[in-house]
């Protein structure tokens, strides 16, 4: 966790919590999408089975079936 001061001005304690709101959110976001170009950059699949691609195990009706 990275540690910040505020060094200018006299905050309120509502303002630093509003600050320290954001920035938690802003480093969340980033680490978030750091990991996702890290998944994507590994050829993992990233997201859930809906959007993977649909594979049907069945032959189509009428296909050849050499065995």
């Amino acid at each position: 966790m990275t540690a910040w001061q505020i060094t200018g001005g006299a905050p309120s304690a509502e303002e630093a919590a509003a600050l320290t709101v954001v920035l938690t959110a802003l480093l969340a976001q980033r680490a978030a999408a750091a990991r996702a170009a890290a998944a994507a950059a590994d050829g993992k699949p990233t997201g859930s089975g809906w959007y993977r691609a649909h594979r049907n195990p069945h032959t189509p009706a009428g296909a050849w079936r050499g065995r």
